[in-house]
């Protein structure tokens, strides 16, 4: 089988034979690679759903009532096909146009700081969703334009060597900070209002759930909204 897949056209456009590669290894890699990288269609819309996108609450609502989270829910239903489109049109480039064997998809980073810091969890951040994400493809442009004249290499060169090494293990840990979570993962971390956040995992009838303390819940407690996230 690999050597019919290097005689092939296949073969002859991706220089098989020339890079000494064969098909079984490639196909091993390309398997691990995209076990490696799946958890992104899952994190990366709830990340993005958290920023509310084009959500706007009910007239006399908040961003808590039921008809912004039926909102959420078909946004980020969105956010993951958008995800997988993504990451198949840039492994396309990748892989037609560089020849290169290297997987594109969603940056773990940038997406969580377009929720958190610019945009705001469920848009309560200084800048609107329609802004920053005109302002994302503003960015992309000047990338292309950057990646294109060679400029970008530059730049990067120009960065520490120390903050490059270090930039992945921070994405990592902040990954891993998520999956430990009562919503996103196992619940090993729970939330805590003196330190942030502290270990989990006691009994259901120690748990205290943390609640939304807006202007509805000031005037009538009913209208309180307990989170999934608690604090033993």
């Amino acid at each position: 089988m690999n050597e019919g897949v290097a005689n092939s056209f296949v073969g002859r456009y991706f220089q098989f034979k020339e890079r000494d590669a064969r098909f079984s290894k490639e196909f091993q890699g390309a398997t691990t690679t995209f076990l490696a990288m799946a958890y992104i269609l899952a994190v990366n819309p709830r990340i993005l759903a958290d920023s509310g996108g084009s959500c706007v609450p009910p007239e006399g609502g908040s961003i808590f009532s039921p008809e912004y989270e039926d909102c959420l829910l078909e946004i980020r239903k969105q956010f993951v096909t958008a995800t997988a489109v993504a990451s198949l049109f840039g492994c396309f480039l990748m892989g037609f146009i560089a020849n290169l064997p290297i997987a594109l998809s969603c940056g773990m980073g940038m997406n969580a700081y377009f929720t958190y810091s610019v945009v705001g969890w469920r848009g309560t951040g200084s800048v609107s969703y329609q802004s920053a994400v005109t302002a994302v493809l503003i960015e992309g442009f000047i990338f292309a334009l950057l990646s294109v004249t060679g400029i970008r290499f530059i730049i990067v060169k120009l960065i520490p060597e120390p903050v490059r090494v270090a930039t992945p293990a921070g994405i990592g840990a902040f990954l891993a900070h998520l999956g430990l979570q009562t919503a996103e993962g196992i619940g090993v971390v729970v939330s805590d209002i003196a330190t942030a956040v502290t270990l989990g995992g006691c009994t259901p009838e120690n748990r205290t759930p943390m609640i939304a303390y807006d202007d509805l819940c000031i005037a009538d407690a009913n209208n309180c909204v307990t989170s999934d996230a608690y604090t033993c």
